[in-house]
């Protein structure tokens, strides 16, 4: 898998614009906070958008545990009913979205 990082205010609009097509998202309020989507591996890489943030080979990503309850890192989509991933082609277009409302 791929991570796609948004900042916050960006995250949340994206969110909103994806609905039910999102796969699960991790929220991280730590420096810098963000909101992380899991994508196909192989599809995060090569996009050059203002807001998107591809973390790149051998970065490493905090996963909450299913049942971590904190105020700095913690799911904000559950990975649960088989939506894990999100399209790499869906959040795109949902961040393309968001900076042409900018």
């Amino acid at each position: 898998m791929d991570v796609v990082w948004l900042t916050l205010p960006v995250g949340e609009r994206a969110l909103r614009a994806l609905g039910a097509r999102s796969g699960a998202v991790i929220e991280d309020h730590r420096r810098p906070a963000g909101m992380c989507w899991l994508v196909p591996a192989g599809t995060a890489g090569g996009t050059r958008l203002p807001f998107w943030g591809d973390a790149g080979v051998g970065a490493a990503l905090y996963v909450p545990g299913l049942e971590m309850c904190s105020e700095r890192l913690w799911w904000r989509v559950r990975p649960e009913g088989g939506a894990l991933v999100t399209s790499a082609v869906a959040l795109r277009a949902a961040v393309i979205a968001v900076e042409s409302a900018l």
